[in-house]
């Protein structure tokens, strides 16, 4: 089988204090929260999980060693075939050792990022967080308790929100995640619709009010109500107009002073080249 975890932080002495979850995970569990209950339990539940036979996708941040011998040594106590990644307490000196070791059972060093398939589903692995053009799915971990709000980034820290909903620090298998690949690939197909039809409807807005609607910068609910709105209208075969009357909201043409018009057609090129004046930069003010 073949498993991801990502950010074990073998004999890392503050780690307890920075992820207050992993603490809370081993109190969970009968467990004292110190390093070396810590790395006594992690080890367990790997060896209990992975087999000699198995290959493990370690996302990077194996632990705090000050010598490479040390580094090797943990991993020689991990089953499985390993494909490390390298993370930003990972030593190059140690990576290179693990390759050369017999047993520490690393198969591969990726220094940045690989990308596979599991069962069709693109994804991308690497120890950072990688934001992807669609379909592609970024597997990362670094970021621990943290969470990156998109869709297309899925963080597999032991201490993530969805590794914390599986036993503490489990490596999981492609089958596991697989169904939440699926999912959010769905939730990202909708986005996508639901901005396609939104561009859509932004060209209804124009032909159902029979006059060109201009909206600067329009936000997405702004957009989504325009929306609804349009369809409302068209579903019920009703015009801009309609609606007005029923509300007797008065319909007459707006008369600009020359001044208005001016400022309408004023563009924001227009206005720096004739005053030598640009917009904020989005500096302190002075």
């Amino acid at each position: 089988m073949n498993y991801i975890i990502s950010d074990t932080h073998f004999n890392h002495d503050k780690i307890l204090y920075f992820d207050k979850s992993r603490a809370e995970s081993l109190k969970q569990l009968g467990i004292e929260p110190t390093v070396l209950e810590m790395n006594k339990y992690l080890e367990q539940i790997w060896n209990q999980t992975v087999t000699e036979d198995d290959t493990v996708y370690f996302l990077g941040d194996l632990g705090m060693f000050r010598k490479k011998q040390d580094f090797v040594a943990q991993l020689s106590r991990l089953k499985g075939n390993k494909i490390f990644f390298k993370g930003n307490h990972d030593h190059s000196d140690q990576l290179k050792a693990a390759l050369k070791s017999e047993t520490s059972g690393v198969i591969e060093v990726v220094e940045t990022a690989k990308s596979l398939k599991i069962q069709g589903v693109t994804i991308w692995l690497s120890h950072y967080a990688v934001d992807l053009p669609y379909p592609l799915l970024s597997i990362h971990g670094h970021i621990h308790e943290a969470e990156y709000q998109q869709d297309n980034m899925i963080n597999l820290s032991l201490d993530s929100a969805l590794m914390q909903t599986r036993i503490f620090g489990q490596p999981i298998s492609f089958e596991e995640i697989l169904p939440v690949l699926k999912r959010r690939l769905n939730n990202i197909t909708l986005s996508y619709q639901v901005e396609s039809e939104n561009k859509r409807y932004d060209r209804l807005i124009e032909r159902a009010f029979d006059e060109t609607i201009t909206i600067n910068k329009p936000t997405a609910t702004q957009r989504h109500e325009l929306a609804l709105l349009v369809d409302y209208l068209n579903k019920q075969n009703l015009t801009y107009a309609d609606v007005l009357d029923k509300f007797n909201i008065p319909n007459e043409n707006k008369k600009l002073t020359q001044l208005e018009k001016e400022k309408v057609a004023l563009t924001g090129f227009e206005f720096e080249k004739q005053t030598g004046l640009s917009g904020s930069t989005g500096g302190k003010n002075d």
